[in-house]
């Protein structure tokens, strides 16, 4: 009974003992919580200015065809942005933990204004990083002045060494926006301007992974083709995959953050301009009436420079013809120079050519493709490029970015890309 006693009550004191220190932890959680929202408002008004499968997927297929019957929600650039439809949020199907740090990377806070930008890659984010830079700075000029190579000038700030509980409550205190692109249209632009323009960087880093993955012998990234690219995302878990290739909605979060404004790469004119609208700020210093004509200039010296800056490690892997016919086709898919003009240099003309002659020559291009119908050739470059992945694979690429398509109001299969095809298009990309 002595024994039952002793027993009884050194039982009860383990008891209280381990209430107490639930107490303790609860409390010190709770500090924490405050301590991130102290810091925040901290922050926010004291940080310096300068800172390979078989077809049978009877699922698959069924969706598309379920999905033919069905109305997608299409909601354009509206005064307020894209009505982003929260009702349709699920749990996310990945590990979100491993997915934080892509998240806080992305987050770009901008305390002078109390803005917070999401960051997506190819969805117009070396535009507005250049734009925060001169913000943040009070600089009022148009942000094209910065070149899209000047990454010390470009605004860099993140949220990448702060707790995920800091950048959570900081996104509660400040006016908060994104920008989402359709999912076929950003994978085909980062191929383009990553593994089949002349890239070393990408093609030692990406490009040999995607190789690999895809089972192919990784001698050289520049080997990468479109389809061993849709094939590399296929089988690669999201929260492995490549930052340019992650779905948007796993990298800002819409469904946990309340942003203020959603804009579309679709419309990224009339968003932008709205942005600045809806958070008073005047936008004449920064977007000019010939705005688009400065962007598209902005892409071909981004374009020719970089070939020019890579020609010498380029050389490892092709020569520096076949890297500027890369190039041509690269202007051409973006509807930049038409397919009705010609390259006008040879092979040993390309080897050393010069930035401003190059310069010269592409712009000159240019202007006489205008007379062409460019938004059709666009159109049909991008359905070219989709119409040479086979539909299973279209199928399981679509599944990947299910959720984008879903809540950003996308087109999953498009009939230009999933209807009346019975052949499948030769890659045109093999140059």
């Amino acid at each position: 009974m002595i024994v039952n006693g002793l027993m009884a009550r050194n039982f009860f004191r383990l008891f209280v003992l381990l209430l107490v220190w639930c107490g303790i932890l609860t409390s010190l959680n709770t500090l924490l919580l405050f301590r991130d929202k102290q810091n925040v408002n901290e922050y926010l008004t004291s940080y310096p200015d300068d800172p390979t499968f078989t077809t049978n997927d009877t699922f698959l297929v069924l969706n598309y065809e379920r999905h033919t019957s069905e109305t997608v929600i299409t909601n354009g650039s509206w005064k307020d942005g894209y009505n982003f439809p929260k009702d349709l949020c699920t749990a996310e199907s990945v590990n979100e933990t491993k997915m934080d740090n892509v998240f806080k990377n992305s987050i770009m806070p901008l305390p002078r204004k109390k803005l917070a930008y999401c960051r997506v890659y190819k969805g117009g984010s070396t535009f507005w990083r250049r734009l925060l830079a001169y913000l943040q700075r009070n600089i009022k000029s148009s942000p094209f002045r910065i070149k899209p190579q000047d990454e010390k000038i470009k605004y860099s700030v993140s949220c990448a060494k702060n707790t995920l509980n800091w950048t959570y409550n900081m996104l509660t205190e400040t006016r908060n926006f994104m920008f989402t692109r359709n999912p076929y249209s950003r994978i085909l632009s980062a191929y383009i301007d990553k593994l089949y323009s002349p890239n070393p960087y990408f093609w030692k880093t990406l490009g040999v992974v995607i190789m690999k993955t895809v089972g192919k012998k990784p001698s050289c990234g520049s080997a990468v083709t479109f389809r061993d690219l849709v094939e590399y995302i296929i089988q690669t878990p999201i929260e492995k995959l490549d930052d340019h290739f992650i779905p948007i909605h796993s990298i800002c979060r819409p469904c946990k953050v309340h942003y203020h404004y959603i804009g579309k790469m679709e419309t990224f004119l009339n968003d932008t301009v709205n942005i600045f609208d809806k958070f008073q700020i005047n936008s004449n210093p920064y977007i000019t009436q010939n705005f688009r004509d400065e962007y598209k200039k902005d892409a071909i010296y981004d374009t020719i420079h970089a070939f020019v800056a890579f020609r010498h490690e380029s050389k490892k892997c092709m020569s520096p013809d076949t890297g500027l016919q890369r190039i041509w086709k690269k202007l051409q898919s973006r509807g930049i120079i038409s397919e009705n003009q010609s390259l006008p240099l040879n092979e040993k003309e390309s080897q050393n050519i010069l930035l401003s002659k190059l310069l010269t020559i592409v712009s000159t291009k240019h202007e006489k493709s205008k007379t062409d119908n460019l938004s059709e050739q666009k159109r049909k470059l991008f359905r070219q490029a989709y119409n040479s992945i086979p539909l299973p694979l279209m199928y399981k690429l679509q599944s990947v970015y299910q959720d984008d398509f879903r809540l950003f109001g996308y087109d999953p299969f498009p009939k230009s890309l999933f209807g009346n095809r019975t052949n499948i298009m030769p890659d045109m990309f093999l140059v």
